[in-house]
């Protein structure tokens, strides 16, 4: 499994604001795809807000099914990434300048 359908894995599951922002920094941590880890960033940075505004913490959701425009985002480009079937560390060559001569 790729560390982008990884992503999409944890966002689609349902469980406390604390625990996707745990289980998402744990899978920032496996990537060097610089845009992943923009996008991680931003989601993390709107559950924190969003954990300090509800009053009921225990409460389970699924972040793919929120309304936060970061995880639209990131639920897009990690759909995007999938969608061209190419490894993670090809899509980071070609986006890098590297390709065959």
């Amino acid at each position: 499994m790729s560390i982008h359908e990884e992503v999409l894995e944890s966002m689609s599951e349902f469980k406390t604001i604390t625990t996707h922002i745990t289980a998402l920094g744990k899978l920032r941590l496996k990537t060097e795809d610089a845009m992943l880890v923009k996008s991680v960033d931003s989601v993390i940075s709107q559950l924190q807000i969003a954990h300090n505004q509800v009053k009921s913490k225990s409460t389970p959701v699924s972040v793919e099914k929120a309304n936060i425009r970061a995880a639209n985002a990131l639920v897009t480009y990690c759909r995007q990434i999938i969608g061209t079937t190419k490894p993670e560390w090809k899509v980071l060559a070609e986006r890098n300048g590297w390709g065959p001569k």
